[in-house]
């Protein structure tokens, strides 16, 4: 049976304002999410970044290396592993730390650095393990400070294949044996130490081994965060997540690092709120 005109009119003006009520967001149900907006876990994950990231403390997670306190030591302890860049005369090329498993050679080259913020450094403790010589001294104008100075012994870590002017590329030959994967964590996490990466502004936020690493290698990733604030109050701040990886071939022993972006976000915090920006 056909439907008179009026009972169309107001089926056709029924679906009308049903369809205006959704287009508005009305009728209580929710509105489709823009195209391309995180979703919320991501969001949730990026607060939580910027938390750590403006509380910045710890700076690394528990259980990461971490060099024990030098004994009798009552005021600033500067340690540093000696360079090429350090006993040579020359400038310019790759810089990398030294490596020698004779401890006269590692003497010598304390020698040559033995000033601590232009004061004579006397040497008070010479010590070693299976990784390096360590060579203590004390300023004479400050004696409770300490210059805790490294060589890397090449038994363990040759590195003069590297260039510390780069996070990316060749890192050295490890010539200890057997590798595996707890030794890889423990370089990796030491190397840490002497970065930019070991300052205000920046928090390790995991350390794990790498995930699909090629046959015949192991890797072993550092994640974490670099807060660069914004140059006025009140603005947005910058947020990066990064990853450095280590592998080393098994082999060979060829160690090799890579650092990647791998998220960037922007944030503010006010009055100890933490929010996203757009």
């Amino acid at each position: 049976m056909f439907q008179s005109s009026v009972s169309r009119t107001g089926t056709a003006l029924m679906l009308l304002g049903t369809w205006l009520l959704h287009a508005c967001g009305g009728g209580g149900e929710a509105t489709t999410p823009v195209a391309g907006a995180p979703p919320d876990a991501t969001l949730e994950y990026q607060r939580g970044v910027a938390q750590k990231a403006y509380d910045g403390v710890p700076r690394t997670p528990a259980g990461f290396y971490a060099d024990p306190p030098l004994a009798g030591a009552t005021g600033t302890v500067a340690t540093s592993h000696l360079k090429n860049s350090d006993i040579s005369s020359t400038s310019g090329g790759a810089s990398f730390e030294l490596c020698t498993d004779d401890m006269a050679n590692a003497i010598a080259w304390s020698e040559q650095r033995a000033t601590f913020q232009g004061s004579y450094a006397d040497m008070v403790d010479m010590s070693s393990d299976s990784r390096a010589f360590e060579i203590v001294r004390v300023p004479r104008t400050d004696s409770t400070a300490r210059l805790r100075q490294r060589v890397f012994k090449c038994s363990y870590l040759d590195r003069t294949s590297t260039d510390l002017a780069n996070l990316s590329g060749p890192a050295g030959f490890v010539q200890a044996r057997p590798l595996a994967a707890v030794m890889l964590r423990e370089l990796s996490e030491y190397l840490w130490q002497f970065t930019s990466f070991n300052n205000a502004d920046h928090v390790v936020l995991t350390t794990a081994a790498s995930t699909g690493t090629a046959a015949g290698q192991i890797g072993h990733s550092i994640e974490m965060v670099q807060l660069s604030r914004a140059a006025t109050s009140g603005e947005c701040d910058r947020l990066d997540i990064r990853r450095w990886t280590h592998t080393v071939n098994t082999d060979t022993g060829a160690l090799s690092r890579n650092l990647e972006t791998t998220q960037t976000f922007h944030a503010r915090r006010e009055n100890g709120r933490v929010s996203l920006c757009p």
